[in-house]
């Protein structure tokens, strides 16, 4: 990682599309004249579109760097920056001025990170747009070489999984850090919308490439999950043809009407759910659009 700036955004991503929608956000939040861009390539494919992530230094897998808990672990030992912020591809800043809040917030000496978008069910910061400051992760990192990587204590097909003990990425890190002494500040900018959060992207098209389009409609009318994934791609598909002329195009090509038609078959407390989440996640969509149209490149 280039030395002599103040920060550096990471993210890790599997979906070039979605990551192009990312870069361009965070091109706009963070001032370039002090930050490192990285992203880690998760995947075995072609790589990323040239001219789509300019400035950014693209990281690819390695034998030690096998997948994205890895990548988080080793861009904390390689940074050289006084600041990280892991940012999840679906997370989205849309905000020039969020940025100089949690650096305030950094300054702190006992403060080792400020969460944007926390946990709910345990006190972690997991990937989702977590800035930490690296000097103090690393020492961490010397006796939890695990890191970001998650866990479980005790799993048991036979009892519901709210009696489950596991861990999710970054939770046992978090966790580890605060043990040390250290404050995490655990704030939850989506819901003020500071941040805009997006859910489910990546299986969710796993999913439909594997198994089908059919079987993805399925799956989504029966889990919330699912559900979301594809009605977020639906979304984030259509920010990114309004804002992209050029390029490759957005690359889900499952259609809104099957789902339509199976969200429907469904009781009415469920059905107001979907109702709900379909008008936050388009009032997300709509933000992150007007954030790229009228925001300068810092």
């Amino acid at each position: 990682m280039t030395s002599g700036n103040e920060l550096t955004v990471f993210t890790a991503t599997v979906y070039p599309d979605v990551a192009r929608i990312w870069y361009a956000c965070v091109r706009r939040a963070f001032p370039a004249h002090a930050t490192t861009f990285e992203i880690f390539y998760d995947s075995d494919g072609a790589g990323l579109p040239p001219g789509c992530f300019d400035g950014a230094n693209i990281v690819r897998r390695t034998p030690e760097r096998r997948d994205h808990h890895d990548a988080y672990n080793d861009a904390v030992k390689r940074a050289e920056t006084p600041y990280l912020a892991i940012i999840d591809t679906d997370v989205f800043w849309t905000s020039g001025e969020l940025w100089a809040d949690v650096r305030r917030r950094l300054e702190r000496p006992e403060v080792a990170a400020v969460s944007c978008i926390s946990r709910s069910r345990r006190k972690s910061h997991g990937t989702y747009a977590v800035v930490l400051k690296p000097e103090i992760y690393r020492r961490v990192l010397e006796k939890l070489p695990e890191g970001f990587y998650p866990g479980a204590e005790f799993l048991d097909p036979k009892l519901p999984m709210t009696q489950w003990r596991w861990f999710d990425t970054g939770d046992i890190l978090t966790q580890a850090v605060m043990d040390a002494g250290y404050e995490v500040e655990l704030l939850h900018l989506d819901k003020s919308r500071e941040v805009v959060r997006f859910y489910g992207i990546t299986l969710s098209r796993r999913g439909g490439r594997n198994f089908g389009a059919a079987a993805l409609t399925e799956m989504a009318g029966k889990d919330k999950y699912f559900w979301r994934g594809y009605v977020s791609n639906l979304v984030l598909q259509r920010v990114y043809r309004r804002v992209f002329r050029g390029g490759p195009a957005y690359d889900f090509p499952f259609r809104p009407l099957p789902l339509v038609l199976r969200s429907l078959r469904t009781t009415p407390s469920v059905l107001a759910w979907r109702y709900g989440f379909l008008r936050h996640i388009l009032r997300g969509g709509r933000q992150v659009e007007k954030f790229l149209r009228e925001a300068p490149v810092l």
